[in-house]
């Protein structure tokens, strides 16, 4: 495939950015549970701070490193309905928050009319449900006052064809759930767009996510340097490259360096001519015959 003519503009590869938003809020129990798992005594101070909440809410943040690059992401929100089940204790991890509390709906409708892109962050069991893509899809609509084309699933949960099949008749237009849990890379060597049922319905894949990242480098300059080898497979490969970084992670107290590896992605794959885009970019580059010139 020759990249010149297959991305926008003669871009060589397209970097894809992208933000779940699975909590925005930190309770005494994330402070707790975080300072049992860490030893950091950070967490326990934090429990008595007026400013609680404040870690995890990195929108301005977000927008003020895209902003300075010229750049835009897509921010899924999560609209979790699924209770604490004592007898499932990793469902604590499930969203806190209220996606019609008005400081949401606020910051929602602040991102969309600044160009940024908001998509659904699937609820945990949705990926199995029409009925809560649906209703989900609806809520969120009604926020924005216009259609969302975008989903990714909480936990990338995915039964292939079935939750594909069920965005699809929800109504979504794109999916960007296809990608690893526990380590970064491209899932099954996909590196393009896909249309896993050739009816327009189109699959972005997941490349780089945080947790997986980190987890799994020694530090920071080792997490970059990873970073850097997908970003050279990607300019070789004239592929797509898609980043999920989450909005807690933007946080220095408890990542720290972790935004700025999220802003040399930006700044290497510009560097190097990607093409950087939304979901909403690469669908409406997809549908206007993108796919067409490989």
């Amino acid at each position: 495939m020759n990249s010149q003519n297959f991305w926008p503009e003669g871009k060589k590869f397209a970097l894809c950015l992208t933000h779940d938003v699975d909590r925005v809020y930190k309770t005494f129990w994330h402070c707790a549970y975080y300072f049992i798992k860490t030893g950091n005594t950070y967490h326990i101070k934090s429990i008595f701070t007026k400013k609680r909440d404040m870690p995890y809410w990195n929108f301005e943040k977000i927008m003020e490193i895209e902003e300075k690059h010229g750049v835009r992401s897509t921010f899924f929100f999560l609209n979790e309905t699924t209770m604490f089940n004592p007898s499932r204790p990793s469902t604590y991890k499930l969203g806190n928050y209220d996606i019609q509390d008005p400081r949401i709906v606020e910051t929602i409708r602040k991102l969309d009319s600044g160009g940024w892109e908001i998509g659904v962050h699937g609820s945990y069991y949705s990926y199995l449900s029409g009925e809560m893509l649906v209703k989900e899809k609806k809520i969120l609509e009604e926020i924005l006052g216009k259609k969302v084309l975008g989903i990714r699933q909480h936990y990338l949960n995915l039964e292939i064809p079935k939750t594909w099949e069920l965005q699809r008749d929800a109504g979504f237009k794109y999916d960007a759930s296809f990608g690893f849990r526990d380590r970064i890379g491209f899932r099954d060597e996909k590196y393009l767009p896909f249309e896993p049922f050739g009816d327009g319905f189109l699959v972005i894949p997941l490349t780089i996510m945080d947790g997986p990242l980190f987890d799994s480098s020694k530090d920071i300059k080792d997490a970059w340097y990873k970073c850097k080898e997908l970003i050279d497979y990607s300019e070789k490969k004239g592929a797509l490259l898609t980043v999920l970084w989450h909005n807690n992670r933007f946080n220095e107290n408890e990542y720290p360096g972790q935004a700025r590896v999220y802003e040399k992605i930006i700044e290497e794959s510009m560097k190097r001519g990607a093409w950087v885009a939304t979901g909403k970019d690469i669908l409406e580059w997809w549908d206007n015959g993108g796919q067409t010139s490989r």
